[in-house]
């Protein structure tokens, strides 16, 4: 049976998504979510729904961390991520890890512009 509430495209990495979007604050853990997710639910469309986040962020200077004291367990998550290429985005997880916000927007166009949408089936058209 399928778990509609927690589907595996949260929990097949080495932690579940939430883990990680919990200590962010609403955009950047959007952009965590999406990013985790892309591979195994909407494909480029997601990658693109984190772009958006990202730059949303990053226009309005709005910080990773939800609290001050959530980067010293978010950065073992990203670091992480970005050692097994999670995803094939280490340099996201790199970018966040460090604090480098202004390479995240790039980041996230270069891969969604090099990723072919995916087609729809039949049901979802």
């Amino acid at each position: 049976m399928i778990d509609k509430i927690n589907p595996t495209h949260y929990n097949n990495g080495p932690f579940e998504a939430i883990e990680l979007c919990r200590l962010m604050t609403f955009n950047w853990g959007n952009v965590a979510k999406y990013a985790y997710r892309w591979q195994e639910k909407n494909g480029v469309e997601d990658l693109r729904k984190a772009l958006w986040y990202a730059t949303d962020a990053y226009i309005r200077e709005i910080p990773i961390w939800a609290d001050e004291d959530n980067f010293s367990f978010g950065i073992p998550l990203l670091k992480t991520l970005s050692k097994m290429n999670y995803a094939g985005l280490k340099d996201l997880w790199q970018a966040l890890s460090v604090g480098s916000i202004n390479l995240i927007v790039p980041i996230l166009k270069k891969k969604s512009a090099t990723c072919k949408p995916q087609k729809q089936s039949e049901d979802a058209k």
